[in-house]
């Protein structure tokens, strides 16, 4: 008897790059009708109350750089005192909590983002804002005009079940006038909900460095002596002592970062990101006018994981400040030790649209990281582990269907061997039917890809002719 047997192709889709966007923002509030929202800070300071005055800012002009949405801004005067103080908070309004909550509570990954402008003034040596929202403690650092503050939603906890959520801010600084009489002004606005997610969208993570390779142990991480100063840090690969060991969060080793003598602010190390993902991304080796724009990087989140010590029975390594640094440019704000008894990890997370990077160097590009902290002479040790970027734009398309490159039949076993073009990290499955319209026979539900050709086998049926499809079920 002859044995008939065909094949045709189903229907499938695969992933591929989403369209590129700008910022995709609900604004929370931006100060355009009055600034009720705003009170001074009850935390106590030698400005409190006196010293901090609250006012809305109207706009002078197109170009007014203290207004970054509407017409109107919070203007901040500080007078009296200097260092750090709880200066104001702002209490979102009920419909803007609730947005904020629910955006906190969704498990996309780095999907909403948090963002505020502030306008830092002149007349500082220096000048730090540090904003205390849920279990988050972070600072944006001055360069005497706009920062942005990016708080990563999926990574906050401690926001009340309801009722109004509240951002809390402090100031540091050193003015130059001497003695301080002020006013300093700041002018915050802007507070917005960002969705960095295309429609569709399931994130992508590439890990880009997680020092699991011994021939490179450390990364290639080095000293920084750019900015002066004798070098106080060694390197070396550590490895996860536990399965519950908080030091590595990729894999089973981390970077350890020994740092000697008594904290201070410090430019400590580089750590090299050339030949990852985020060098192919961001294209440093291409002209300016052919690497990404600020809009299309907004997709990309870098995120690392960083393990402050224990706090000392005498209070040493109670605080620490670790800041980041794109040899162009600091990276928007700094993260705060917090104030626990152990030891704890914290991620840093921020879009790369936030960022510029350094283009010169050979090896590029390159993160270089700062730490400042109340350790004692005898020095501390930190950890670094799983460098990542996080891509929120990659959607499901149509694509072509897997292709049928060969078909064996031998009628003395009965046997068929299908071959077709697929996917690594894909599935698919082999279905049988004798009269098309219907597949009533699956003969293999679950054949996993490999990249280029895969390959499946079986028993044919006992049908004089029939037909094979090969559809992906993943």
């Amino acid at each position: 008897m002859k044995h008939i047997y065909k094949t045709i192709i189903g229907t499938v889709s695969l992933l591929s790059a989403a369209a590129l966007f700008a910022e995709n923002a609900v604004i929370l509030e931006s100060f355009e009708q009055n600034i009720d929202a705003v009170s001074r800070g009850d935390w106590g300071g030698s400005r409190i109350p006196d010293g901090v005055a609250l006012l809305q800012y109207a706009k002078t002009g197109a170009d007014d750089p203290n207004v970054t949405h509407g017409s109107k801004s919070l203007q901040v005067d500080l007078t009296v005192g200097e260092w750090w103080v709880h200066d104001f908070k702002i209490a979102l309004s009920e419909d803007a909590s609730n947005k904020v909550r629910q955006a906190a509570k969704s498990t996309d990954v780095a999907r909403y983002i948090l963002r505020y402008d502030l306008i830092f003034p002149t007349g500082t040596s220096w000048m730090n804002n540090q904003v205390f929202f849920g279990s988050i403690i972070d600072q944006l650092d001055s360069n005497n005009g706009k920062r942005t503050m990016s708080l990563a939603l999926d990574l906050v906890t401690g926001l009340p079940e309801e009722g109004q959520i509240v951002i809390r801010f402090a100031d540091n600084f050193d003015a130059t006038e001497d003695p301080f009489v002020g006013p300093l002004t700041v002018y915050v606005d802007n507070l917005r909900l960002v969705d960095t997610h295309a429609t569709g969208a399931k994130p992508v993570t590439y890990v880009l460095q997680s020092f699991e390779d011994n021939k490179n142990p450390t990364g290639g991480a080095q000293d920084f002596t750019g900015w002066g100063g004798t070098p106080r840090t060694t390197y070396s690969q550590y490895t996860r002592a536990s399965a519950d060991d908080i030091r590595v969060s990729e894999g089973t080793h981390a970077l350890k970062v020994d740092f000697a003598n008594a904290g201070t602010w410090h430019a400590d190390f580089t750590l090299p990101l050339n030949n990852t993902k985020l060098a192919e991304i961001l294209k440093l080796e291409s002209l300016p006018e052919e690497r990404p724009t600020s809009a299309q990087l907004e997709r990309y989140t870098l995120r690392f994981d960083v393990t402050y010590p224990d706090r000392g029975d005498d209070w040493t390594a109670g605080w620490m400040n670790t800041s980041y640094h794109t040899l162009a440019t600091p990276i928007p704000y700094s993260q705060s030790r917090y104030d626990r008894a152990t030891g704890e990890r914290q991620t840093v997370s921020i879009t790369l649209d936030q960022l510029t990077w350094q283009d010169t160097a050979e090896v590029k590009p390159v993160l270089m990281f700062i730490a400042n902290g109340a350790w004692g002479p005898s020095g501390t040790s930190v950890y670094y582990d799983n460098f990542r970027l996080i891509d929120t734009g990659v959607v499901a398309t149509a694509a072509p269907a897997p292709k049928i490159t060969g078909v064996q039949f031998d009628a003395k076993t009965r046997t068929i061997t299908l071959r077709w073009d697929s996917a690594a990290g894909k599935t698919y499955a082999v279905d049988y039917t004798q009269n098309l319209g219907s597949w009533p026979t699956v003969m293999a539900p679950s054949v996993p890809g490999v990249q280029g050709t895969t390959t499946y086998t079986g028993s044919a049926p006992s049908t004089a002719n029939g037909f094979f499809r090969i559809r992906l079920t993943n």
